[in-house]
């Protein structure tokens, strides 16, 4: 694991003694403004999962599919990525390294909802089963009492040529001091990158828009803007190709504190972590 810095020390002992229990908020709004498909997070049970997987995998594809029916299904609200960790470096070093927590894969597909709140190893025998053991894993993240009380607003603009960029404001809600990590996650809606069985992933990630710790103040507001050029390298590849009608970022807040767990105990497998909990999790897409 990455050592912290004395500062980033000093920081969590002071959130550790200044954490206050809150209040879950239920409301729920949808924003459309000129030029942008804009979701606001002024909810607080947008759950965000993690798809660890490889394309060599042979039981990745049941969890790819139980993933992405759920969602279409539109019964949760929870947005989710694709690490496809033999395609793309970034996203191994996501599975294998977090800059604020560390998720040691010993098996693949591995699923993290909220940061690692709770996970799930490998899928069930098939697609249903899958399902329903995620769901039900969506269904305790979104009933946590643990979020802090954070909203996030984004949206995307198209630059043509592969460019895009990336505005989130991010307002701490509570009374307490707030440190967190920032990342906004690119993806393809429909990825470029084909599982075991010969059918495309979804939400593939591709590399982070924005990627840093924001501190803020009881009642502050920030806003970020960060930038994506497809033509540049990102980890091991170019994106040159990539469409402005198949790419949402998908913007997530996770708080400094980390939290100990015990993961998954799966035959041989077992395996440990400090989970850094998500409290906000936002997309958009370009129109």
């Amino acid at each position: 694991m990455k050592k912290y810095t004395t500062l980033g020390l000093i920081m969590m002992l002071v959130i550790i003694s200044s954490v206050n229990a809150i209040s879950s908020f239920n409301n729920k709004e949808l924003y459309e403004i000129k030029n942008y498909e804009q979701k606001s997070s002024t909810f607080t049970n947008t759950v965000f999962v993690e798809e660890t997987t490889a394309t060599w995998c042979p039981n990745c594809p049941v969890a790819a599919e139980a993933l992405y029916n759920i969602y279409q299904s539109g019964n949760h609200s929870f947005y989710y990525v694709a690490l496809v960790d033999d395609m793309n470096t970034l996203a191994k070093e996501r599975n294998l390294d977090y800059c604020f927590g560390i998720f040691k894969i010993r098996a693949f597909p591995t699923v993290y909802f909220d940061g690692g709140y709770v996970n799930k190893a490998v899928g069930e025998i098939d697609v249903e089963q899958t399902e329903s053991a995620y769901r039900s894993l969506i269904e305790q993240a979104e009933q946590r009492t643990t979020r802090k009380p954070i909203t996030m607003e984004s949206s995307v603009t198209w630059n043509d040529n592969a460019k895009l960029s990336v505005s989130l404001t991010i307002t701490n809600q509570g009374n307490s001091i707030y440190l967190g990590k920032i990342r906004s996650y690119v993806t393809e809606i429909e990825s470029r990158w084909i599982d075991y069985l010969g059918n495309p992933y979804h939400f593939g990630f591709l590399d982070y828009a924005l990627n840093k710790v924001i501190f803020l103040m009881p009642g502050e507001s920030k806003t970020l803007t960060g930038i994506f050029d497809g033509t540049s390298v990102h980890g091991n590849q170019t994106y040159s190709n990539i469409t402005s009608d198949n790419i949402m970022v998908i913007s997530t807040i996770s708080n400094f504190v980390p939290h100990y767990d015990v993961g998954y105990k799966s035959g041989i497998y077992t395996q440990r972590y400090f989970g850094f909990y998500v409290d906000q999790t936002t997309a958009s897409t370009p129109i």
